[in-house]
């Protein structure tokens, strides 16, 4: 099963290390812990090893401490023929003298196929097992099924077998969270939901409550996510392959992609990595882009450094490393902290890790020489789990189910994590409480920021969280108690007339770039009708015109209501402060109107300035006095233009239109055609055209408007009849081109120092005159921004 890289994952690229022979099987455990290099003061155990364990790929610890592992062996591989097995095992697995090695072993279940995810709460074990999402009880925790296995959401694919449902683990607020990756697709719902009713997952990090069975798509994107974790202020965090590692999770986010599209298609431009660095090759190390397995470090066994640093799994370079996160504006920027573990030893796949009670850290090795993508197995009988301690191993008696809930209130001050979880999910079991529920706001008074969130969790798991203790919550001295209360008030979807005034409050005025990030991802879990004086708020601040999270955040939750309101959309469109914002707005007022036609009449609105004569340095009108174009003008359809009939106008060039690839610059024109044409390049405002380097818009060989020069920017079709084309240089930065106020091509800024004339309809040196009419042309020494742009494109 090895082949599983996957240790599932990946998609990254075979043979990154030597590869044994089939045959070979490696290491024998006791001497690969050996091989083993952990930090100072840490050690590594065998915990059990194969025969005992083999093909491990899923695994979870239960209340009790015990380790609940899946055997797979119905993978074959990426692309592999679909084999369920129906001989896939969860087994239990038990240290009970605490000498850091299993001395019980029990076989749960034995007849599953292609387990892919496991978790343990509400009466029974979780398992991802495609195309279902399986609930076997096991309500007294006897380590013996109730009954057979229950389909809670089917429509689980498994296009892709290292891509499936995966990385199970209870997020802070109750649900039990979930991975997908890009090349499985997935439609899922409830046994029997029509199939226009089911969620697409396609690159998702997902979530099912376990007591209102709800289901529902958190946030999309990334690759090939395998494992998904919180920090101590319930800041969700993911690893991801092949694309970029690190990533900085939000409810609503859609994140870059390795392939394929977003369900919007006018979601435009995704959220990208925190990460400021890279595995693959670092200290020279071969590959690195495959991940497996993310856990905080949220114990005070480990030394205190090592509170909420981000271990995660390292596929090609057998081992682990240690992550840290820096905050930035709303989200964070991923650092590079160095090498958890390095198991020296080409087999060891380790991808899933987990913390115990005693707050050393297990982790599954699937143990093969195949790290990505083959088909068969070199191995089916191999796999290991370790045990990495500070110290000595320690032995723990623990069963929380046997606590009294005022007792697991207490727990939720612990330092160690592994105790505030599971004794937040046990009193989400056992519900309403009301001795329970008084202790906790008994603590809470006096309790830090990150126990104040702990004690917030438990108490809405719990269905005790009433709106007004929320309510009060969003006036919290701390910006992430301000943000979960958001979430929390917004999880059902109904905020009421209250909430909602006070999230208008936090949107206009709250000074935390983090909370208004709540704010956005909460604007898109409201009715449109009911979202737009948020949007409007969170669009006034300017001082997030380059944060790495809110422009995209407000995008999402603006564009559903751009096309139900135009004229409203354009008025955001043009007093917004966020120049993305502005920029989308335009471009789904465009698409909403129809390829190759301006917008409707009612979007009619004055831009955020004037773009009347600020560094305007040319500006021809037909009809107008224009003394260095010797042309009639004629009238098309009511709007003036000069006829070219393949006789090109030029313009003697001037300082004002040369331009480096450091300068601003804007190319604006209208342009009437009878035809498109398609029999080569067509000039229609160029400059220096028989001198590099040149610049300029053309419509390209295939009948495409073209932003050119030492590089091309192909943009939108051209089409009959009068449209709009602006081509726009940001200094330094971007080249775009717009068409009808659409941004449809971008690409580098380029060098356009050339010194020759202004050529409009083609140049006399080449062959590109074009067969048309010319309307307005302007040229600024500046960018004009999108709002800007449209403004032109609405007022011929």
């Amino acid at each position: 099963m090895k082949s599983l890289r996957l240790a599932f994952l990946m998609l990254g690229a075979a043979g990154m290390v030597p590869a044994a022979a089939p045959q070979d099987l490696g290491t024998p455990a006791p001497q690969a812990v050996k091989l083993m290099t952990v930090p100072p003061g840490f050690k590594a155990h065998v915990f059990a090893a194969e025969p005992d364990i083999k093909q491990p790929n899923a695994f979870c610890i239960d209340d009790r401490g015990r380790l609940w592992v899946a055997e797979n062996y119905s993978y074959t591989g990426p692309g592999g023929p679909w084999k369920p097995s129906g001989k896939d095992t969860i087994l239990i697995f038990e240290d009970t003298d605490g000498d850091g090695k299993f001395d019980k072993r029990t076989v749960f279940a034995d007849n599953l196929s292609f387990i892919s995810g496991l978790e343990v709460g509400f009466g029974g074990v979780w398992v991802g097992s495609p195309p279902a999402l399986l609930f076997i009880p096991d309500k007294d925790g006897d380590g013996k099924p109730d009954g057979p296995p229950q389909v809670v959401l089917d429509g689980w694919g498994h296009h892709d077998q290292h891509e499936t449902l995966n990385s199970f683990a209870w997020g802070p607020d109750g649900w039990l969270y979930g991975c997908q990756g890009v090349f499985t697709h997935s439609k899922v719902g409830k046994p029997g939901t029509p199939d226009d009713a089911r969620t697409i997952v396609n690159a998702a990090i997902w979530r099912y409550h376990p007591l209102q069975q709800t289901f529902e798509k958190y946030a999309e994107g990334t690759s090939n996510p395998w494992g998904v974790d919180w920090d101590d202020h319930g800041q969700m965090f993911i690893e991801a392959c092949v694309i970029p590692h690190l990533w900085y999770v939000v409810q609503g986010g859609r994140y870059h992609r390795q392939g394929g599209q977003h369900e919007n298609k006018y979601t435009f431009d995704d959220i990208k990595t925190i990460a400021d660095h890279k595995h693959d090759g670092i200290q020279g190390r071969k590959g690195g882009h495959a991940h497996g397995g993310a856990r905080f470090v949220l114990n005070d066994v480990f030394p205190p450094e090592y509170r909420n640093k981000f271990i995660i799994g390292t596929i090609h370079h057998h081992g682990m490393y240690t992550e840290s996160f820096e905050r930035k504006d709303s989200g964070y920027v991923g650092k590079h902290v160095g090498d958890f573990l390095m198991a020296n030893d080409p087999l060891y796949l380790g991808f899933n890790h987990e913390f115990g009670p005693d707050g050393a850290l297990y982790v599954i090795d699937w143990y093969d020489p195949r790290a990505c993508h083959g088909q068969t197995p070199a191995h089916i009988d191999t796999g290991r789990i370790y045990k990495i301690t500070y110290g000595e191993s320690k032995k723990v008696d623990v069963d929380l189910a046997r606590l009294p809930s005022q007792e697991l209130v207490k727990l939720q001050l612990s330092p160690n994590d592994w105790y505030v979880r599971h004794a937040r999910r046990i009193l989400q079991e056992r519900g309403k409480d009301p001795i329970a529920a008084q202790a906790i706001h008994s603590l809470y008074a006096g309790a830090e920021p990150a126990q104040k969130l702990r004690l917030l969790w438990a108490l809405h798991g719990m269905g005790s969280a009433t709106e007004e203790f929320l309510v009060e919550q969003l006036q919290s001295r701390d910006e992430y108690v301000r943000g979960w209360a958001i979430q929390l008030l917004l999880e059902d979807r109904k905020p009421t007339g209250a909430v909602l005034k006070e999230l208008l409050r936090l949107a206009k005025s709250d000074d935390s770039a983090l909370v208004r990030l709540y704010v956005a991802a909460a604007a898109q879990r409201i009715a449109p009708a009911d979202r737009w004086d948020l949007v409007e708020a969170l669009a006034a601040h300017g001082e997030d015109a380059t944060d790495h999270n809110l422009p995209l955040m407000v995008w999402y939750a603006t564009e559903p209501l751009v096309m139900t309101d135009n004229a409203r959309a354009a008025r955001l469109m043009a007093s917004s402060k966020l120049p993305r914002l502005r920029e989308f707005i335009t471009r789904r007022l465009v698409a909403g109107a129809g390829a190759g036609t301006p917008p409707p009449a009612p979007v009619k609105a004055e831009p955020a300035k004037s773009v009347a004569d600020t560094a305007l340095v040319l500006k021809l009108k037909p009809g107008e006095v224009t003394p260095k174009v010797a042309k009639a003008s004629v009238d098309m359809g009511g709007r003036l233009g000069w006829t070219i009939n393949n006789n090109p106008i030029q313009v003697e060039n001037s300082p004002d239109y040369v331009f480096k690839a450091t300068d601003s610059f804007t190319l604006s024109i209208w342009v009437h055609l009878a035809e498109v044409p398609h029999d080569g390049w067509k000039g229609v405002l160029t400059h220096s055209r028989d001198a590099k380097p040149w610049y300029g818009i053309w419509v390209e060989g295939e009948g495409r408007w073209c932003f050119g020069g030492p590089r091309n920017i192909v943009g939108a079709s051209a089409v009959t009849g009068w449209q709009h084309v602006c081509a726009v240089q940001e200094g330094g930065g971007a080249r775009k081109i717009y068409v009808n106020g659409a941004l449809t091509g971008t690409g580098a800024a380029e060098d356009g120092t050339g010194g020759g004339d202004l050529w409009i309809g083609g140049a006399k040196s080449v062959k590109e005159n074009l067969d048309g009419v010319v309307g307005e042309i302007r040229i600024y020494r500046r960018a004009l921004d999108a709002g800007e742009v449209v403004y032109l494109a609405q007022n011929p």
